[in-house]
């Protein structure tokens, strides 16, 4: 394509390492590929591609300026495998204008050189999964369903995807003047674009078949970083902010309000007279109704939340606190908090808590009220019940536990946690003979309406209705 050329350059947080037998390895993040014995003329060749972005022609010019005699197959049989491994960007240029660069996310991602068979533009759009947002880089075009980013330098671009489809080429750079080489490179772009995945047919047929259809674009991007594999980001226990932030404590510190004392479990007799973990779990139901004739007491309430959230120890690992509850949580984090929303429990006034699991007693963090009414009918909507639950367990995440350590990881985490404490609150209040339910949603700007508590630090992320079981139910 007239005016437009492709340059490579080894991925910037790529780290080539010689080992004694003289065999060669890249390394970056948690990924690597070993290169074996390099040729001269192939070591010649990643050297130039880790200092500068290079053609095919000047690649080779480098290589002859460096080795008498190389052996330049044998470069290119180089290029091929780093491309193929993920291991190179691609910066498309038109003329002395850098357009973008496809930046791989790991292996096998398609070759995104321009193409002959260029698409027109007015059989393309941008795929509905395609996410544009800012970076350090500047503007950076993502997909989950791509195996690069793409970070655009030239602004033209974001209004030319942001117009498709248009009738031409000429037409897509209508809106402000642009160079000849500039217009006529928008076929080969927009064929780069469509072959790693960021533009499908105008039509969207393709995107309506159910293995796409069935994600929304937000849930796709998530699962995508949230597992490793199809980012290049940070990922796992990095502790990025470590030296950043202090680590917070594995126990809440007190909101100051009056507290509600919850008598404790007697685990010795629980062992002695509980039914067995089968029949919990083959007799759990989910229970939507609640007998108020005979409501939950404070003592039933406080076995409740001992069995299944207190904290039974504080330990540390030389970086932050660690927690110790009845339920697992990835590197003992345990970020997961209750706030009992009471509406009918005896020996306990109405009102949002918070569950104290050191001391194990009730706080009051806000007391009856337009906020706490809010939460209690949108409970009582989500259950389909005809009256409000007698007590809904708000559980919040104090993100901050959690992604002190875990990079791009850490909110999936927090969702684990909350299924994990879910099964935990089943299988207890079946032992117990009482009406649990899980609820599928909440308002977690409800929940800070009620308590101050900042939506980024610590929000609602789970929701569970307890009371006592009514008569016939099962």
């Amino acid at each position: 394509m007239t005016g437009i050329r492709e340059l490579l350059r080894l991925r910037p947080d790529a780290r080539v390492v010689p080992d004694a037998s003289g065999a060669t390895r890249v390394y970056a993040g948690q990924r690597g590929t070993f290169l074996g014995a390099l040729t001269p003329c192939q070591s010649a060749a990643l050297e130039v591609l880790g200092a500068q972005a290079a053609d095919d022609e000047s690649l080779l010019s480098a290589v002859r300026s460096r080795v008498a005699e190389p052996d330049l197959p044998r470069v290119r049989e180089l290029v091929r495998g780093l491309r193929a491994q993920g291991w190179l960007s691609s910066t498309l240029t038109a003329g002395r204008t850098r357009l973008l660069t496809f930046r791989p996310l790991g292996p096998a991602a398609p070759p995104p050189a321009p193409s002959p068979a260029a698409p027109d533009p007015a059989d393309l759009r941008l795929s509905r999964f395609a996410v544009l947002r800012a970076d350090t880089s500047g503007m950076v075009l993502e997909s989950p369903l791509a195996h690069v980013a793409v970070e655009i330098h030239d602004a033209g671009l974001v209004g030319l995807l942001a117009s498709l489809p248009v009738r031409t080429a000429r037409d897509a750079g209508a809106e402000r003047p642009h160079p000849v080489e500039w217009r006529e490179a928008v076929p080969a772009v927009l064929g780069a674009l469509a072959r790693q995945g960021f533009l499908v047919p105008r039509d969207g047929g393709h995107e309506r078949a159910f293995r796409y259809a069935q994600w929304a674009p937000h849930e796709m991007l998530f699962h995508s970083r949230s597992r490793d594999g199809r980012h290049d980001a940070p990922f796992g226990g990095t502790r990025w902010a470590e030296g950043i932030a202090d680590p917070l404590p594995a126990v809440r510190p007190p909101f100051g309000g009056p507290v509600v004392p919850l008598p404790a479990a007697d685990l010795g007799e629980l062992r002695s007279r509980d039914m067995t973990l089968t029949e919990a779990l083959e007799d759990r139901r989910s229970l939507r109704r609640h007998d108020d004739a005979a409501p939950l007491t404070v003592a039933r309430l406080g076995e409740f939340l001992y069995r299944c959230a207190r904290n039974r120890g504080v330990r540390g690992d030389g970086k932050q606190e660690l927690g110790d509850r009845p339920y697992p949580s990835g590197g003992r984090s345990h970020e997961l908090e209750i706030y009992p929303l009471v509406e009918r429990v005896d020996g306990v006034p109405s009102g949002l808590y918070h569950y104290d699991p050191e001391r194990h007693v009730l706080e009051l963090v806000t007391p009856p009220g337009p906020a706490v009414r809010r939460l209690s009918e949108m409970a009582r909507l989500t259950a389909l019940m005809s009256s409000p639950p007698q007590v809904t367990f708000l559980v919040t995440a104090r993100f901050g536990r959690v992604m002190w350590k875990y990079s791009a990881m850490g909110y999936a985490m927090t969702l684990k946690h909350v299924g994990v404490l879910y099964q935990v609150m089943y299988s207890v209040a079946t032992a117990m003979g009482l009406a649990g339910c899980a609820l599928g949603s909440g308002d977690s700007d409800a929940f800070a309406a009620a308590t101050g508590l900042p939506w980024e630090t610590e929000s609602t992320v789970g929701e569970f209705v307890l009371g006592s079981r009514a008569a016939g139910d099962p």
